[in-house]
């Protein structure tokens, strides 16, 4: 069972049972955690439907697959149910701040959102644990990130059932509040920047192209862009100047050798396209590429 669907579980059980916990209190961050965890459901419902996309293998007119449906539908879900919640909680801390409000708690609505909060932290672990294993994958570093915003909101939310005082209740709704954009606008910028093909860290495209340069038939470096297809996967393109008297067979070994470099140096680039031109006169065009690396913002 992969570990997102594992959490889509535990957040139906823990969103179902501070559902029934709200029925029992008037407290504003009960309220919004409930929320938070009804667009962690959605959310991750949108996730599986983007893993099932994800598993359909490349053909003619899809090169890549499916790979990127998993971003579109965690992009989709930060965008629309992520706002409304968010919109959601802060005419619901308007309303509470309006008006003076005397938090009451019946037992049953504590006792049920101790369990709650025991299933998010369980979750928490399950995700954590998966993560540590599975480092480059996107839909576990989405679903660490929710995990802990829903074991703080919780925790945040438990201590203004134990305590009753509202203010508390206040600031754990604001706090919850931002937890909830927060964790948005951090999974959606990353999804987008997937999506618009942003390039790796400079410090893996500094190493690539120094790599590149120490192979004594290479001249010089024309072109290298290098576009994130998904955050498991590079593709790299290269135009390189060589002996223009290189015969084919020469130039196919060498085209293995630079993949091979490649992808020595970081398996994530799956694709390394190659073209190769006769050496040209002039100034080396490589020195440019570097200058632009290093003087980049990533």
């Amino acid at each position: 069972m992969h570990p997102i669907v594992l959490l889509f579980m535990i957040n139906v059980m823990s969103a179902f049972l501070k559902f029934i916990s709200v029925m029992g209190t008037n407290a504003t961050s009960v309220f919004i955690d409930m929320l938070n965890d009804v667009g962690d459901v959605v959310g991750l419902g949108l996730l599986l439907i983007g893993l099932s996309f994800e598993k359909r293998k490349s053909n003619i007119m899809y090169p890549f697959g499916g790979r990127r449906a998993l971003y579109i539908m965690g992009l989709i879900s930060v965008m629309i149910f992520s706002g409304l919640i968010f919109a959601v909680a802060i005419y619901k801390i308007m309303s509470v701040l309006s008006e003076s409000v005397i938090i009451t708690v019946k037992p049953y609505s504590l006792i049920v959102f101790i369990l709650a909060f025991v299933v998010n932290v369980v979750g928490l672990i399950i995700v954590f644990i998966n993560v540590e294993s599975k480092r480059r994958d996107p839909a576990l570093t989405g679903g660490l990130i929710d995990s802990i915003s829903d074991t703080s909101g919780s925790a945040l939310a438990l201590s203004t059932l134990i305590t009753k005082i509202p203010i508390l209740d206040v600031i754990g709704s604001v706090i919850l509040s931002g937890v909830i954009l927060i964790s948005a606008i951090s999974i959606g910028y990353r999804y987008f920047q997937v999506l618009l093909g942003r390039a790796p860290d400079k410090q893996i495209l500094k190493k690539v192209i120094d790599k590149i340069l120490e192979i004594p038939e290479i001249r010089d470096v024309n072109v290298f862009h290098a576009s994130m297809i998904t955050e498991d996967e590079f593709m790299l393109i290269l135009e390189v100047e060589v002996d223009k008297d290189m015969e084919v067979e020469d130039a196919e070994r060498l085209s293995i050798r630079i993949e091979n470099e490649v992808r020595k140096l970081d398996p994530r680039f799956k694709y390394v396209i190659i073209e190769f031109v006769g050496e040209k006169p002039g100034p080396k065009t490589y020195r440019e590429i570097i200058d632009e690396i290093e003087n980049s913002e990533m």
